[in-house]
């Protein structure tokens, strides 16, 4: 999407994963805040499948953490994942969390919905590394459908719906095949409690497939964006740029 000035207008990006079970999660978020604050992105919406207050109070953390604009959470009150894992508790440690309870929370499915109606026609995407039970209930929205074949270029999903009705990358475990990152506690150290290193300085054999951070890339860049390992060894773990006020035609 272009201004009429000819800028291209930065594509929304909801991200939704369990999130906190993964550290490949961890580190996508973390480069898709880096490409936000380099006005390549926006992070139009986080939400969890994890019916976790933790999870949702670790999407937190990362707003602040990358001065991100303040946003509702989104996260699911049933299902599977309500434990908080090894890796999960690691990260949160010690962090400020405002999410106390689930009215500090809002439903995804309609958060996902709302968010998508603020972009342009064809510029918004979605990335869900994780059960698709948010996006079954987003299609499930008597007023969504419309919403998202209008505002959804692509679909980016390890479980994506059956009747998804916008274009859908299969996200699996080979999308990082040939990759050999591996992020170390250390990298992060611009932040005094990065969540990555927290969970790293816990679990520094976590395992790794890469796949979600592969997706980040893609869908931001293209899917002919070529990932390659110097490429998440640059951007991943690195710190976010100073935020800059974009400037239009006329401005």
């Amino acid at each position: 999407m272009q201004t009429a000035g000819g800028m291209r207008l930065p594509m929304g990006v909801v991200f939704d994963a369990s999130f906190g079970d993964s550290l490949d999660d961890l580190l996508a978020l973390s480069l898709l805040y880096l490409l936000d604050s380099k006005n390549e992105c926006r992070v139009a919406a986080m939400t969890t499948t994890k019916p976790n207050l933790g999870s949702a109070g670790l999407y937190e953390v990362y707003q602040k953490l990358y001065g991100g604009r303040p946003m509702a959470i989104g996260m699911c009150t049933s299902g599977q994942g309500k434990e908080t894992g090894s890796l999960l508790a690691a990260a949160v440690e010690g962090q400020t969390i405002s999410v106390k309870s689930e009215i500090d929370t809002a439903e995804p499915h309609g958060l996902i919905r709302n968010v998508l109606q603020a972009y342009h026609d064809g510029n918004a995407a979605i990335l869900s590394t994780g059960p698709g039970g948010n996006l079954k209930d987003l299609l499930g929205l008597p007023t969504a459908l419309p919403v998202v074949k209008s505002k959804v270029k692509v679909l980016y999903a390890a479980d994506a719906p059956a009747n998804w009705p916008t274009p859908v990358v299969k996200v699996t475990a080979e999308m990082g095949a040939g990759l050999n990152y591996q992020p170390k506690a250390e990298d992060f150290a611009w932040a005094e409690k990065h969540p990555v290193a927290l969970a790293l300085a816990k679990e520094p054999n976590a395992k790794l497939n890469r796949a979600a951070m592969v997706a980040v890339l893609k869908v931001v860049r293209g899917a002919e964006f070529q990932v390659t390992d110097a490429v998440l060894q640059e951007l991943v773990a690195a710190k976010p740029a100073p935020r800059q006020r974009m400037r239009f035609f006329g401005d």
